[in-house]
């Protein structure tokens, strides 16, 4: 019977391969919602409708639809792992949406919040960089990128006082690190010439 859950998964795929995106999307809502199909093959057809949506655009609002339904999946973070296949393309808008959704799920998933804050500086988006490191300063005080990200943050947004507090407090948290203390090094050389103390 063609319109029972298992069914779906071969006329998704067959759908798919026969250019009917429309009707693939349907399938793939349906094998989602299923409760008798098995996670491993939901998140089989995700991925294979994740790579067609990216070629066709069109079709990123269903698979936003797609991924709002496992909502409830515990096992994996799933816009975590959407937004890093977009990440990994530089597609960096699409990657933040999906982060950013992750973090809704799982807020105290370190790995999503060091993406998105990479993502946020590729995108410009120094304001939400700021806050967001910020925020998870109050809750991971002894992570040195969050030092990084803020500092830099406040550095762009010409708030120097604040990106030379930031950036000399995380120093400190710096362990066999030599590239990041590049980096805050370049960030702190910034804040002080602004400030007048270079």
């Amino acid at each position: 019977m063609p319109t029972c859950d298992w069914a779906q998964v071969s006329l998704f795929k067959f759908n798919l391969n026969n250019n009917d995106p429309a009707q693939a999307t349907q399938n793939m809502m349906q094998v989602i919602g299923s409760r008798k199909i098995d996670a491993k093959i939901k998140h089989r057809v995700l991925n294979e409708f994740l790579i067609y949506a990216s070629n066709n655009t069109a079709y990123l609002p269903a698979l936003e639809k797609a991924v709002d339904a496992f909502g409830g999946d515990r096992t994996v973070n799933v816009p975590k792992e959407i937004g890093k296949f977009f990440f990994n393309k530089k597609n960096f808008s699409e990657a933040i949406r999906y982060f950013e959704k992750a973090l809704v799920n799982k807020d105290d998933d370190t790995e999503a919040v060091d993406l998105l804050l990479f993502t946020y500086a590729e995108s410009a988006q120094y304001d939400k960089m700021y806050k967001l490191a910020t925020k998870y300063l109050d809750l991971y005080p002894t992570q040195p990128q969050l030092y990084y990200y803020a500092g830099f943050a406040a550095n762009k947004l010409q708030q120097y006082s604040k990106a030379k507090e930031w950036l000399e407090s995380g120093m400190d948290f710096i362990v066999d690190d030599a590239a990041l203390l590049a980096k805050f090094k370049q960030q702190l050389d910034l804040a002080k010439k602004a400030l007048g103390k270079g």
